[in-house]
């Protein structure tokens, strides 16, 4: 299997990750691992699209990817519930 098979099988499974991960968010006693199924999904075709096009190499993808999970943890843990539409807005804003 050469890499753009590989690539293609990726975003295969990201998309049917994502499909999956929507259709669960149909209940509110699936909603929390759908929208943990669409994340991966999207992790994973992100992943591929910057890998395939050679927009980064994997240590920056890394090392993209522990930051922003440090500091998407950070707020997440340090804002209370009434700050919750605030930190939304932030997530949403730092794309």
């Amino acid at each position: 299997m050469n890499v753009i098979e590989l690539i293609d099988v990726a975003y295969l499974v990201a998309a049917v990750l994502f499909i999956s991960g929507l259709k669960q968010l149909t209940s509110p006693a699936t909603a929390r691992r759908g929208n943990q199924l669409a994340a991966v999904g999207m992790l994973i075709a992100v992943v591929a699209t910057l890998f395939v096009r050679q927009i980064l190499t994997p240590a920056q993808m890394l090392g993209g990817l522990v930051v922003g999970s440090a500091i998407g943890v950070f707020l997440a843990k340090r804002v209370e519930m009434t700050g919750m539409p605030e930190l939304v807005a932030a997530f949403n804003g730092f794309g």
